[in-house]
């Protein structure tokens, strides 16, 4: 059997008998994952420096390893409840088209190995979220939100997102 999966803002087509690896992460009470290919690494929350006129997600930028990297607050894109940033709060590092972005989650739970056959389309989460989705997990009662990294910023925000970090200091 075969089963449609649109990972990586892409349809891949995958048996259904295959595993699919993300890295899981949560935001409050809700588990969401990222394909592992494309994580960079996981690390502790930072002092972030304000991307002046940056889109309202971008919570400010890091400098890792001398490069200066977006941070993208999913509480924000999500439209979640605001919580008080912590030195317990996680940045995932992740790639994709090119952008390197650090998103700000809670904390990051687990690598996850999943059948291809519990993938199901992210509209059934509804229009807000599956804007950013790209596919749900149904892993006996839990709900895994797969994240679609190339849609977590629009094209608007990316644009403003460039013009702003192209106006960054050189060192953050």
């Amino acid at each position: 059997m075969v089963t449609k999966a649109r990972l990586e803002s892409k349809s891949v087509t995958v048996s259904t008998n295959q595993n699919v690896q993300l890295l899981g992460f949560r935001l409050d009470d809700q588990e969401y994952a990222l394909d592992v290919s494309e994580v960079v690494q996981v690390v502790r929350m930072v002092a972030t420096t304000r991307a002046p006129r940056a889109p309202e997600v971008v919570e400010g930028m890091i400098n890792l390893r001398g490069k200066v990297i977006p941070v993208i607050n999913l509480r924000k894109r999500f439209s979640l409840p605001p919580k008080p940033l912590s030195l317990d709060d996680h940045l995932l590092i992740a790639q994709t088209d090119g952008r390197v972005m650090a998103l700000l989650v809670d904390v990051v739970s687990e690598v996850l190995n999943i059948p291809a056959s519990t993938l199901d389309s992210a509209e059934e989460v509804g229009p807000h979220l599956s804007a950013f989705l790209s596919a749900v997990a149904k892993l006996g009662d839990r709900l895994v939100l797969i994240l679609d990294l190339n849609r977590v910023l629009t094209l608007e925000e990316e644009q403003r997102l460039d013009r702003a970090l192209a106006q960054a200091p050189v060192q953050v």
